[in-house]
């Protein structure tokens, strides 16, 4: 049996993004004078999608509101600084390129929010990522299988 698409997630797959998503998390607690977190906290905080990442960095007891505003200023700071240090992983530009070359279509998919990954998949694989789905209220988060099926049904289009 040939293979002929390819799903990837996204952040901690194909690009390491770890730094630009510590720094954009402390960017945006120090805006609501909270205090910052060390990046192996960070690294603890990621995995769930942004809004997690924002509940877990926020200080216990923090209320509602203040976390809510934490997490628009992230989506704000982040979208402006994603690109600043973030770099596909060793060997996945080239993974990629090799897929392409034998006709496998290849898809990403994340719980990071939507604008987010769509521009992160056309900066750094605009000839090789053909679908980049991410966070949004049109389909349910990961672990649901929501962004893989929107992904499937697009490279079929």
């Amino acid at each position: 049996m040939r293979y002929q698409t390819a799903v990837f997630d996204l952040d901690g797959t194909l690009l390491d993004t770890l730094e630009d998503l510590y720094r954009a998390t402390n960017t945006a607690l120090e805006d609501h004078s909270l205090p910052r977190r060390s990046r192996d906290e960070g690294r603890l905080f990621v995995g769930n999608g942004v809004e997690m990442l924002i509940r877990r960095a926020v200080p216990a007891g923090t209320n509602e509101e203040t976390t809510l505003a934490v997490l628009a200023d992230f989506k704000t700071t982040y979208a402006a600084i994603c690109e600043d240090h973030t770099r596909p992983y060793d060997g996945i530009p080239d993974m990629l390129r090799a897929l392409r070359e034998r006709g496998i279509r290849v898809a990403v998919v994340s719980n990071k929010f939507d604008a987010a990954v769509k521009a992160l998949a056309a900066t750094f694989f605009p000839h090789t990522v053909r679908v980049a789905i991410g966070e949004s209220k049109a389909v349910a988060r990961k672990p649901a299988p929501d962004t893989v099926f929107a992904a499937l049904s697009a490279l079929c289009r």
